[in-house]
């Protein structure tokens, strides 16, 4: 068994010691084109400073993102927005698949291009808490026509031809208020509910 650990891990490139550890199942998950979910910590962790999205407000923890496709924040084109740093790549490339699948023109007529924040240090809208927003891991998108109150299908985002937009996020390990709670269908977070 050990050889044939060593004989996997000479072809895939990596330290050949006859340990499958993690390095390994990284490289054969890489060479086969497996992509894990990520996941992510409850929102009730993030808010009690435990999670590792650290502090909120944290300015050190934030970094700028170009976002592949134009975003228009209030009608003017976004240059780029920021996010927490651990959630940076997953924002990148959900954005590279939307535009993928999509295109330009449909994310334009789906209203997938009108931006409604990412870090804003603020509590949550109707609550005292901290808005995940406040660590920079949410975003919001199309705000005007998926209002917090609006539920399927008043909400834009809610409709099937959306549906693939969720996917994508999802599968990068962001949460969906509107999927989970049928609310605010404009906000996303990188945390879970529970």
């Amino acid at each position: 068994m050990k050889t044939d650990i060593i004989d996997i891990q000479k072809h895939l490139g990596v330290e050949a010691d006859g340990i499958l550890g993690p390095v390994t199942v990284k490289a054969i998950r890489d060479k086969l084109g497996i992509k894990r979910k990520p996941t992510w910590p409850s929102q009730a962790e993030v808010r009690r400073g435990c999670s590792i999205f650290g502090k909120a407000g944290c300015e050190a923890d934030l970094v700028p993102l170009v976002p592949p496709y134009t975003l228009y924040y209030e009608g003017k084109p976004v240059r780029s927005i920021r996010v927490h740093r651990l959630i940076a790549r997953h924002v990148q490339e959900a954005m590279m698949e939307v535009l993928e699948h999509y295109g330009a023109a449909e994310i334009h007529r789906l209203g997938l291009d009108l931006y409604g924040g990412s870090y804003n240090y603020r509590a949550s809208t109707g609550g005292s808490a901290l808005s995940m927003h406040a660590w920079g891991i949410a975003l919001d998108f199309s705000p005007a026509a998926n209002a917090m109150h609006y539920k399927a299908p008043r909400a834009s985002l809610s409709h099937p031809d959306c549906r693939r937009w969720w996917e994508i996020w999802e599968s990068h390990g962001a949460v969906s208020l509107g999927r989970e709670c049928d609310y605010d269908w404009m906000h996303l977070q990188f945390a879970t509910l529970r």
